[in-house]
């Protein structure tokens, strides 16, 4: 092995931290579009009310809770089969990825965070 090389055995961790990244940025445009189809994100000279802001609100969070739902379950059956290094990878991903999201939105609750 020479110096500046990954050790051997490492591709699979990174291999599952990349497959779950790709969910979570599966999940975020999935959650766009659901915006985009319950009334948001139509423009500027678009004025929702509360409901309207609302029904947007919901349908983004219904949305992003099936989806990790569906990349939770996508992990699973993938760690089922890959080897150790996969399985610590694809959690390890999954986790940080949604450590990450909901670390970013709940920053924008917190006053002067932004």
């Amino acid at each position: 092995m020479r110096p500046g090389e990954p050790r051997p055995g490492w591709q699979p961790v990174l291999a599952g931290i990349g497959l779950a990244g790709l969910g979570h940025l599966l999940a975020i445009a999935a959650m766009g579009v659901a915006a985009r189809l319950a009334g948001g994100a139509r423009g500027s000279d678009v004025d929702l009310d509360a409901g309207g802001r609302f029904g947007v609100v919901y349908a983004m969070l219904c949305t992003y809770a099936v989806m990790q739902t569906f990349l939770l379950a996508g992990v699973l059956l993938l760690s089922a089969y890959g080897g150790q290094r996969l399985k610590v990878g694809l959690f390890a991903g999954w986790g940080g990825g949604l450590v990450l999201i909901v670390g970013v939105v709940a920053s924008w609750f917190v006053p002067g965070a932004a």
